[in-house]
């Protein structure tokens, strides 16, 4: 097993982004073996490098253009499994690293790391608040930290953030059984934080404390700590460890002499906790709810946009045959051990999927099952096309084992397995699908499609978990943005989820703001070159979330508008 880590250049010290900085920490905090692969590359405009010593690391050196198409295939860090399978971004990557020690060390004391159930971020950070400010927020405050940028001298927002998390109650896994416990009943509160998600050291503090050990260094003015006592607190917690003593041995930063006497500020943020269970997070006077009132008069701002919204009678490439007598048992949703209830559902969904990829690929085409699960989809288009190389992204790593193991079955050789994120997945490819990728996922496959070139096939879910991240802001097309605000778009966004049967009286209006949702979709596509079909399956009862998405980039249209 291979880590790859990028690096800027290499002298006494190595200059890195702060991803590899945290990794090797992280490293030797496990006391690894892993095979460390650095890879030279260019610092990014305004992004900022740290320093580590590397002397201790067993390490090889590569050229950017010496690595292969596969590591190229994602943002480092990545770890490189075998030649068919890897493990994109920062929190995958450490999880990896602390269960392959545990792995030949099950009592190893970094085996805590991986929390309460080992689910210790495993959430992906669309979905989760906590695995985004670890992830995401607090890990580009550091990469793009300028102290002489500072907004009225203020400390950067996710420090002030960190500080209102730790004031919160602890997150606590079984809390009936601790307020139903006697120690509760003596002190009749919840326990504060020790550690940043509860009473246990877990990975989460690693990367936040390698975050703040280097913000605590540039801003080190000594009144800094004053404005922080919870997160002061927790930092020397954190370096009571001897083993985080000896890791930051490693990381020689150098103090900021000039701002020893400097006051700064603490930003204002929202009192509440980094976990999305946070109560505080619901409170009424924030959350977007379908009131019918609501709904119809975002139905009626809608209306005078003069926007159609009329879906294509037949799905594409409707005429097309699946031969199910055909496909090997371990390439049908029964050989993926769906329950029998969900069969014949199930396999209606993939053939809707199927025909599009099937009409539209060509041999050497790289096709990218994103959100694949456990490849129900991906597996039979791979079978389907043995000429074309099949890409299943996902990051859940049980249900990626469970299609490693039927690919196994089938002896498939045009298979690679991606766990990531998708938004970590930058290769190249020319068809890009997505069955039931929940809420922001779907856009996110749209986007990385639109930013390739590539043919898009997807079947949208979820829609009431629409909202704004890191990556995209709703609505999604220029046609709605100058004309809709996110409110009134919400609004209809959480309407579209209200499709339960024919005889609820919400259902029609629910599939008229899908309608609207997946519109926005197509007219987004449609500003950069493509040509959309919007359509239902066949049959239309096999899910209540049943469009399909098929786009095109317009140099491709001409062709395949001959052959239809």
């Amino acid at each position: 097993m291979e880590v790859y880590l990028e690096i800027y250049s290499l002298a006494e010290l190595c200059f890195a982004p702060i991803e590899t900085i945290v990794t090797l920490f992280t490293v030797k905090y496990c006391n690894s073996d892993i095979n460390i692969k650095l890879v030279r590359s260019k610092r990014k405009s305004l992004e900022r490098a740290y320093t580590i010593d590397i002397s201790t690391f067993v390490y090889e050196v590569m050229d950017a253009n010496k690595v292969s198409v596969f590591v190229r295939s994602c943002e480092l860090p990545i770890i490189i499994i075998h030649k068919t399978s890897c493990i994109a971004g920062l929190c995958a990557t450490l999880r990896q690293i602390i269960k392959e020690v545990v792995a030949k060390h099950p009592d190893h004391y970094c085996r805590k790391l991986l929390g309460f159930k080992d689910s210790c971020l495993t959430a992906c950070s669309e979905a989760s608040v906590w695995t985004k400010f670890c992830e995401v927020d607090l890990i580009l405050a550091v990469k793009f930290l300028h102290a002489d940028d500072t907004i009225e001298n203020e400390l950067p927002s996710s420090m002030a953030r960190l500080e209102r998390h730790m004031s919160q109650p602890v997150r606590l896994h079984n809390l009936y059984k601790y307020t139903m416990s006697k120690k509760f009943s003596n002190e009749n509160r919840l326990p504060e934080h020790t550690y940043t998600e509860g009473s246990h050291v877990t990975l989460a503090d690693i990367i936040i404390f390698v975050c703040i050990h280097i913000l605590l260094t540039v801003f080190s003015s000594e009144k800094t700590l004053q404005l922080l006592p919870l997160t002061a607190k927790w930092y020397k917690k954190m370096i009571q460890d001897q083993i985080i003593v000896d890791c930051l041995e490693c990381l020689p930063l150098l103090k900021n002499q000039d701002s020893n006497d400097f006051v700064y500020t603490l930003p204002h943020v929202v009192n509440q906790s980094l976990y999305k269970s946070d109560p505080n997070r619901y409170r009424p006077k924030s959350r977007v709810f379908t009131k019918q009132d609501d709904v119809e008069q975002s139905l009626e701002l809608f209306k005078t946009l003069n926007v159609k919204t009329t879906l294509d009678l037949e799905p594409f490439a409707a005429e097309l045959n699946l031969d199910w007598s055909m496909v090997p048992y371990d390439a049908t949703p029964e050989g993926g051990a769906l329950p029998e209830a969900r069969l014949k559902k199930k396999q209606e969904q993939i053939q809707n999927m199927c025909k599009p990829v099937m009409k539209l690929a060509k041999a050497g085409d790289v096709i990218v099952d994103f959100c694949s699960g456990s490849g129900h989809l991906g597996i039979l288009v791979a079978h389907l096309l043995p000429s074309c190389t099949v890409v299943l992204l996902e990051n859940k790593e049980e249900s990626l084992n469970r299609a490693k193991e039927r690919v196994r079955k089938l002896k498939l050789t045009n298979v690679k397995f991606y766990q990531c994120n998708l938004d970590y997945f930058k290769g190249d490819f020319d068809i890009g699908m997505s069955l039931h990728a929940c809420g922001v996922a779907t856009d996110l496959v749209l986007q990385q499609c639109v930013k390739r070139r590539a043919i898009f096939i997807c079947c949208p879910c979820c829609y009431g978990s629409l909202h704004d991240c890191h990556h995209l802001t709703y609505p999604r097309s220029n046609v709605l943005k100058g004309q809709m605000d996110q409110e009134k778009y919400m609004v209809l966004s959480h309407a579209a989820d209200q499709t339960h049967d024919d005889r609820n009286v919400k259902t029609k209006q629910g599939y008229k703001c899908m309608a609207i949702i997946d519109t926005d979709r197509k007219l987004q596509a449609e500003q950069f070159g493509y040509k959309v079909y919007i359509s239902k399956f066949i049959p239309n009862t096999c899910t209540p979330k049943h469009h399909i998405l098929v786009g095109i980039p317009r140099k491709e249209i001409t062709s395949t508008e001959r052959e239809s």
